[in-house]
């Protein structure tokens, strides 16, 4: 099975590799080697395979972070330790061999079909909304104007674990000049030695996102938006008629943001589950 699967597959060439989190999580980033690629939309997935030494070639599905409008393909992935392949995707150098699959997926934003979105992500599952949130930047700066508005929720344990954090608050800090975009990020162990402070909201992010739409969180949680952050005029975004929520990351976080997307009347709900195909 594995090498007929890897006989499928297109070759890639690691040309950056950046690891933060105490060297848990990487973004890396790939150029195919034919100098082509397939054209994907934003939001899709793709799987990437290596030759491991203890179990041969492994192959896993991980989402796109980059845009379809970048030169190289980008992914945002966290370690997994005693994992098959991702001790082995972390110890590549530049110019190391990567095999991948033409992208597919249909968590975009044509499949929304709305022009507000909120997103929430955990951890990785950021990574597709990099890739929203980036094209239409890029579009945004050529000149082509975009109806949609963004929320994007992100939360992890700890701070120091806000891949693209600098990014997406750039984006945002963009807003007065048209460009429609909200960023919220939390941390559910707020600890300043992990790089916490009052920019950073406090709890779990699928919680959070309850208390911006006043619904119910479970008691004794220790619920925060950053500092800055009027939680009424963040909710007053939101039309729920013309909006949808996606969400990636945790398989509890997606689950628990169903019922207070439906208590506030969005009924287009767009979950990131390719692991179950």
């Amino acid at each position: 099975m594995s090498d007929a699967l890897k006989a499928k597959m297109q070759t890639a060439t690691l040309v950056s590799k950046e690891l933060f989190a105490g060297g848990r999580l990487g973004v890396f980033k790939l150029r195919p080697t034919k100098g082509e690629r397939w054209w994907y939309q934003a939001g899709q997935y793709t799987t990437l395979g290596l030759d491991t030494a203890e179990h041969g070639f492994i192959a896993r599905a991980y989402s796109i972070a980059g845009s379809p409008l970048d030169p190289d393909i980008e992914f945002f992935i966290a370690l997994v330790e005693n994992g098959k392949l991702t001790p082995t995707l972390f110890a590549q150098e530049l110019g190391a061999t990567f095999h991948f699959l033409k992208p597919v997926g249909k968590f975009t934003l044509r499949a929304a079909a709305k022009r507000t979105i909120v997103m929430a992500a955990t951890g990785t599952g950021l990574a597709p909304f990099v890739g929203h949130v980036r094209s239409l930047w890029k579009l945004h700066q050529a000149g082509v104007p975009s109806d949609y508005r963004i929320i994007l929720f992100h939360g992890a344990a700890y701070a120091d674990e806000f891949g693209y954090r600098a990014e997406l608050e750039g984006y945002a800090a963009e807003r007065a000049k048209g460009f429609d975009f909200t960023y919220v990020c939390s941390a559910s162990r707020p600890d300043p030695a992990r790089g916490w402070d009052a920019r950073t909201g406090t709890g779990r992010i699928n919680e959070v996102v309850r208390h911006v739409f006043a619904q119910p969180i479970p008691a004794g949680r220790q619920v925060a938006l950053p500092a800055g952050v009027d939680r009424a005029a963040l909710a007053a975004l939101v039309d729920p008629a013309r909006t949808a929520f996606m969400t990636c990351g945790n398989p509890g976080m997606i689950e628990d943001l169903k019922e207070p997307a439906k208590a506030i009347g969005v009924d287009a709900y767009l979950m990131e589950e390719f692991w179950k195909a």
